[in-house]
């Protein structure tokens, strides 16, 4: 019942960051008849005082649906730590990791309560991404305790890849939250070509960046410059795990979760292109944000399989 429970919750989860992000999509103007003119008004709409926009209350039946997850989201990791307490010994494993989940699950509703009144779109998607990833990320590792897995690497492989798929790990997470910087300041159009960016691969651009609530947009070489980082840190991640991937996949016991993260990997960025050559289409971007967590945790299982186990 335990490992049932986890994984309906870890399944929840996944749609839960999903449902946000094309909760938040669609917010942002994506799919409305008069694209890209939506765009650009909500871009400076967003960029107006929490205060002033009454809109901001998201009642649009995207972010209903999204709360309703996400409270029977809160109920479930609330019987997950319950149980993790209650079988504590039977499990013979700490609950530390169900009571940080049911920690961070209080933090993201008290956050949400004042954020949206409060606080400026720039802070407030980081803030909730990063949520959502490590909510995603705990309940990954819960599950992964429960379940017997397959083509688990020896000692000497463990030692050797170990450290390389944590900074897999990290790269991609690094990645994500520029995705959601990118998403937060509608920038995703700074950029319409690809590989090149305005035609150059050095644009004009300005890095500097203030989260004051003036009211005025973003220069264009500020929304370059957002748009353009996450790009590079695209280019970064996608050689880096494609290295690691063709890497694992040469341990026999690690093939087939290599396999899985390479394909992972090229179905990203071949959907990441085409988002900036089609448009930026509210399937692909909602697609291109729900590939991104199963490629999350692709690597949370690869490092599980190389974690340091006691003799």
């Amino acid at each position: 019942m335990y490992l049932k429970l986890i994984l309906f919750t870890c399944l929840l989860a996944f749609c839960a960051v999903v449902l946000s992000a094309y909760a938040r999509l669609s917010d942002a103007g994506l799919g409305c008849t008069d694209w890209p003119a939506c765009y650009e008004k909500n871009a400076l709409k967003e960029r107006q005082p929490p205060q002033a926009d009454a809109a901001r209350s998201h009642t649009s039946w995207q972010w209903k649906l999204h709360s309703q997850v996400v409270q029977l989201l809160g109920l479930l990791a609330i019987a997950v730590c319950g149980l993790a307490w209650q079988k504590r010994k039977e499990l013979r494993q700490s609950p530390l990791l169900p009571t940080l989940l049911l920690g961070l699950m209080v933090f993201l509703a008290v956050f949400g309560i004042f954020a949206f009144a409060h606080l400026p779109r720039p802070i407030i998607v980081p803030v909730h991404l990063a949520g959502g990833i490590a909510m995603l990320m705990l309940l990954s590792w819960i599950a992964l305790r429960q379940v017997v897995l397959t083509g688990i690497a020896s000692v000497d492989e463990a030692q050797n890849w170990r450290g390389l798929s944590w900074l897999g790990i990290v790269l991609l997470l690094v990645q994500i939250m520029l995705g959601g910087w990118v998403s937060s300041n509608f920038a995703a159009l700074a950029c319409s070509g690809f590989p090149l960016c305005q035609g150059t691969l050095l644009p004009p651009m300005d890095f500097s960046y203030s989260l004051n609530n003036s009211g005025l947009p973003l220069s264009v070489e500020k929304l370059t410059a957002i748009h353009w980082m996450h790009r590079v840190g695209a280019i970064i991640t996608v050689i880096y795990l494609g290295w690691l991937s063709f890497r694992i996949m040469a341990v026999k016991s690690l093939n087939n979760i290599g396999k899985t993260i390479l394909g992972l990997v090229v179905s990203q960025f071949a959907i990441g292109i085409s988002n900036v050559l089609l448009g930026l289409s509210l399937a692909g971007a909602v697609l291109h944000n729900a590939i991104a967590m199963l490629l999350l945790v692709a690597l949370m299982v690869l490092s599980f399989k190389l974690k340091k186990r006691e003799a």
